[in-house]
């Protein structure tokens, strides 16, 4: 290795090492310090960014650790989650591309606060910097479709991650589930026989011909003049 390239090296395990304990007080500082003053003792995402001498990826992994073990040691009755929001910010500011911190962020902010504003607005923050992921959009889709009942928005997002490389049927399943849900029977006959000509499993194909079958009666029973199904499920306000 070269002298250059041994220093900067050096430098990284350096910060490292500095960085460590200050990551692991703000963790357990909960039991010695009062509140307001615990966030002090945590770097932030923009001071590690600045901080990281070339090493973004390996910082950021080390910090996913910290906020892994954070979480574990909520499960375990040990603190509450004050710092789980700043340790995911810090894991994606070193790392924009770290997709399974906006995966697990948001769950986390969903299941264990009930924020689904706070989840999704994660979820549009990884979108942004990995605009492939289609789990990402689909994420987004499954809480207006799970917690808010918004089943026509829920689609879009559906559809939204269909479009994306290596997205499976499951997500144009979800999108003809939701459109047939907020009522659009129409529009779900659209994307069911889509699924049904384009897919290679046999079980899917079998699954979108008998929704479609169902649509069918559904829009031969529809009143004159219209094309939609029930009514749309009343929508939880605000979350988008």
């Amino acid at each position: 290795m070269r002298p250059a390239g041994a220093l900067v090296l050096c430098g990284a395990l350096a910060l490292l090492i500095a960085l460590a304990p200050g990551l692991a007080a703000s963790i357990h500082a909960e039991r010695a310090f009062d509140h307001g003053d615990q966030r002090l003792y945590y770097p932030d995402g923009p001071f590690l960014r600045h901080a990281r001498l070339g090493f973004a990826a390996p910082v950021a992994d080390y910090v996913w650790l910290q906020a892994i073990q954070y979480y574990g040691g909520f499960r375990r009755g040990e603190h509450d989650l004050r710092y789980f929001e700043g340790l995911i910010d810090a894991v994606v500011t070193l790392d924009p591309r770290f997709g399974e911190a906006y995966h697990f962020a948001s769950l986390v902010l969903s299941l264990e606060h009930g924020d689904h504003h706070a989840a999704i607005d994660m979820l549009k923050r990884g979108i942004l910097a990995n605009p492939d992921d289609w789990r990402l959009p689909f994420n987004v889709g499954f809480i207006h479709y799970v917690f808010a009942n918004e089943y026509e928005v829920a689609s879009r997002w559906f559809e939204t991650a269909a479009r994306l490389p290596e997205a499976s049927d499951f997500c144009r399943r979800f999108a003809a589930f939701s459109r047939q849900r907020s009522g659009d029977v129409a529009g779900s006959l659209v994307l069911w026989e889509h699924l049904r000509q384009t897919t290679e499993s046999a079980d899917m194909r079998e699954l979108a011909e008998r929704m479609i079958e169902q649509g069918l009666q559904t829009l031969q029973g529809a009143p004159p003049g219209g094309m939609k199904g029930s009514p749309a499920p009343a929508a939880a306000k605000g979350v988008r």
